[in-house]
């Protein structure tokens, strides 16, 4: 997917915003935010992902920046929802529908999953609407644009 990149983020503001968050971020989300700062996703049809284990795909619109607009800031979002969350959880970016991509900060690579909070896809509820996207974030192929 083609990312507008909000800016590389240095590894001092990666630190500040682990502190921030109260998490070790995985390595390859580190990277991520080295690169690229997360950025607006072209809607281009390359930002549609199937979601496995249900067949439904999801377009992703954003994936957070640090100290950036409000509406597409890491630390906003994750303090929004920090009560709803699941422990060590770090929300990543939405998709049109406002679901939430997220992984799990306990320092390793991480998996990319997607958190349907409203409800959108038939197949969620108040038991299941949590979903594995990728193994690794590097499956996304971000590429800047």
């Amino acid at each position: 997917m083609n990312i507008q990149c909000f800016g590389p983020l240095s590894e001092d503001a990666i630190c500040k915003l682990e502190s921030a968050l109260g998490v070790t971020l995985p390595g390859n989300y580190r990277e991520f935010l080295k690169e690229t700062g997360g950025g607006i996703v072209k809607q281009d049809g390359k930002n549609r992902i199937t979601i496995p284990s249900i067949g439904q795909i999801i377009a992703v619109d954003v994936l957070f920046g640090y100290g950036v607009a409000q509406n597409s800031d890491i630390l906003y979002w994750n303090k929004k929802y920090k009560d709803e969350m699941l422990d060590d959880a770090v929300l990543i970016g939405f998709d049109v529908h406002q679901g939430f991509l997220f992984l799990i900060a306990d320092g390793v690579d991480a998996s990319v999953y997607y958190w349907d909070d409203s409800y959108v896809f038939e197949e969620s509820n108040d038991d299941q609407n949590v979903y594995l996207l990728v193994k690794d974030l590097s499956e996304l192929a971000v590429s800047k644009s």
